[in-house]
């Protein structure tokens, strides 16, 4: 008959304890690693999502019309803006190049997000297709700055 031996140490519990719990903490860590690299992916993502859409960017939101909408004059544009002084400008013209439009839009807040709308009476195209830009002026140049350009097409 062989004798049934007893382990001359016991299990030691607390050590059995501390390593279910680092690797407890390990594999924690491991979730959150990759969950925060999906999270910089979508961030990447919306980032190139936003530079493609030409209707956006970090100052102003054109809401109205949107890109490649029929429109006819007047034309109602709206969005929103953060922009120095709460103004800026909005052109509409034809694919020739040809001005149909200038007007000077306003906010309620200068540096915030704010609302505009305006509608904006243009000349008669002469081309079906053009453009309208909305973008505030360079105080340190004059250049036009924060530019947005929607591609529309004129139904008049």
């Amino acid at each position: 008959m062989k004798k049934i031996r007893k382990h001359k140490h016991p299990p030691n519990w607390a050590r059995l304890i501390l390593i279910a719990l680092v690797s407890g903490v390990f594999c924690g860590s491991l979730l959150i690693a990759i969950w925060q690299f999906q999270s910089d992916e979508e961030i990447m993502f919306n980032s190139e999502m936003t530079i493609k859409n030409p209707a956006r960017n970090n100052s102003i939101k054109v809401v109205s019309p949107k890109i490649n909408e029929q429109i006819k004059s007047p034309v109602q544009i709206s969005g929103q803006a953060a922009i120095f002084e709460a103004q800026f400008n909005a052109r509409i013209k034809d694919n020739s190049g040809l001005i149909l439009a200038e007007a000077q839009l306003r906010t309620e807040e200068g540096q915030m997000m704010s609302p505009f709308s305006a509608r904006i009476k243009y000349k008669k195209p002469s081309r079906r297709e053009g453009t309208i830009e909305i973008f505030d002026i360079s105080a340190k140049d004059g250049s036009e700055i924060h530019k947005i350009s929607i591609p529309v097409i004129f139904q008049d």
